[in-house]
C-alpha cells in the first residue's frame, strides 16, 4: 500500500499546506500564515499582521480587530490555531512512577486536584511524559496542563463572532516552545525565553530544547508605560510613542523604567534560582521576545543585571519569507509574532 501511494505521489501535484496562527494578546491580536510547501520541511512566512485593540477592549471590538488584521494579511480561512494564557492556566512539571500513557491519565484523573488550584469538574487538563528514559530511574518526568473551561468557552465565543473556529487551542508558553525549535540546535544547555508581552512576562526555561520549567509574572509592557506616564507626565499615547522613539531622551527613559526592569529581573532570579536547584546548572542564555524586545537596549540593561547573555530573538529571521511582504514592517514586528508563528507551526 504504500510503494503505490508513493507512485501515485509522483503524478499527483500536491498542493500547499497553509496554517493560521492568531495570537489574542491583552492588548492587540497578531496573525500569521505559514506555507509548508510539498515534500519539504521548510516553512514559508507568506502572510501576517498586528493590530492593537481600541477601547473599550470586550467580545465585540476583539472580533472587530480579529476581522481587520485578518483582512489586513489577506487571510481568508475560518479555521485558525489561537491559545490562552493567564492565571487560568496552570502549567506543573512533576515525577511520577513510571508509567504508560493510559496509565498516566487514568492516575491524573484521579489525582489532579493536589497539582491545581482549581476544582476538577472546572478546568480541561492533560498530561505529557517528558523524559523516562532513565532506566536506572522509577520515576520520570511529566508536563501537567489544566485550563479553566470558562476561559475555553471564551475564547470560542470571540473567534465565532469573528466568523471563525478554533483548529488547536494552545497554551502560549507552549507555543513560544514551539517557535523557539526553528532555533539553531546549537544552543544547548539550559536557556531562558522570556516572552514580555502586555500585562504579562512568560518565562520558559529548557534544557536540550526540552521545557523543564515555566511562570508567567505579572509585570509587562504596561508596567513600563505606567512608569513613563508618572515620570514625565504625559498621556498613555504620548508614552507609547516615547518607549518607542526615545531619540535624544533616551538615558531620561531608562531611568524612568529601570524600577520596573528591576521587578522583572527580581523575578528572573527567583525562577532561575530553583531551576538551578532543580538541573544542576545554570541559564547560560536568555532569549528575549515579545513587545518590549524592541525597546532599545532593555537586553544590554538585563544582561547587566542578571550576568546572562541576552539575545532578542526574532522568529521570522529563520523562517523563508515571501517576496511580497513589506520587509521593514516585519523587521519591526517579527519578535511580537513568537506566539502566533508556534500556533501556525502546530499544523
Amino acid at each position: 500500500m504504500e510503494k503505490i501511494k508513493t507512485i501515485l505521489n509522483k503524478f499527483i501535484k500536491q498542493k500547499p499546506k497553509f496554517e493560521v496562527g492568531l495570537d489574542i494578546g491583552n492588548s492587540s491580536v497578531k496573525v500569521v500564515q505559514l506555507c509548508s510547501k510539498p515534500n519539504s520541511k521548510l516553512k514559508e512566512l507568506v502572510s501576517f499582521d498586528v493590530q492593537r485593540f481600541t477601547y473599550p477592549v470586550n467580545n465585540d471590538t476583539i472580533a472587530a480587530t480579529i476581522k481587520t488584521a485578518m483582512k489586513n494579511a489577506n487571510i481568508n480561512v475560518t479555521s485558525v490555531n489561537t491559545s490562552v494564557s493567564g492565571q487560568a492556566v496552570i502549567v506543573r512539571y512533576i515525577q511520577m512512577p513510571k508509567m504508560t500513557k493510559d496509565e498516566l491519565d487514568k492516575a491524573l484523573k484521579l489525582g489532579i486536584g493536589k497539582y491545581i488550584p482549581f476544582g476538577v469538574d472546572e478546568v480541561n487538563s492533560d498530561c505529557q511524559i517528558l523524559d523516562d528514559s532513565d532506566k536506572r530511574s522509577k520515576m520520570m518526568r511529566v508536563m501537567l496542563v489544566a485550563v479553566k473551561k470558562d476561559i475555553i468557552k471564551e475564547r470560542i465565543a470571540v473567534l465565532s463572532k469573528a466568523g471563525l473556529k478554533a483548529n488547536v487551542i494552545d497554551v502560549d508558553s507552549f507555543a513560544i516552545v514551539n517557535s523557539f525549535q526553528l532555533v539553531s540546535q546549537e544552543n544547548k544547555g539550559i536557556i531562558a525565553v522570556l516572552d514580555i508581552g502586555a500585562d504579562i512576562t512568560s518565562t520558559t526555561i529548557l534544557k536540550d530544547n526540552v521545557p523543564y520549567f515555566n511562570r508567567d509574572v505579572s509585570i509587562g509592557g504596561n508596567n513600563f508605560t505606567r512608569a513613563i506616564i508618572e515620570e514625565f507626565e504625559m498621556t498613555v499615547e504620548e508614552a507609547d510613542e516615547l518607549k518607542h522613539n526615545p531619540q535624544t531622551r533616551y538615558g531620561d527613559l531608562i531611568t524612568a523604567i529601570r524600577p520596573v526592569i528591576d521587578s522583572l529581573a527580581d523575578e528572573m532570579q527567583l525562577s532561575f534560582n530553583y531551576c538551578e536547584s532543580q538541573l544542576g546548572g545554570s541559564v547560560q542564555k536568555i532569549f528575549l521576545t515579545g513587545g518590549m524586545a524592541k525597546f532599545k537596549g532593555i537586553g544590554k540593561v538585563l544582561s547587566g543585571i542578571l550576568g546572562v547573555d541576552v539575545e532578542i530573538w526574532d522568529p521570522t529571521r529563520i523562517l523563508m519569507v515571501n517576496e511580497a511582504l513589506p520587509r521593514e514592517k516585519l523587521v519591526e514586528t517579527g519578535p511580537l509574532l513568537t506566539v502566533a508563528v508556534g500556533l501556525a507551526l502546530r499544523g
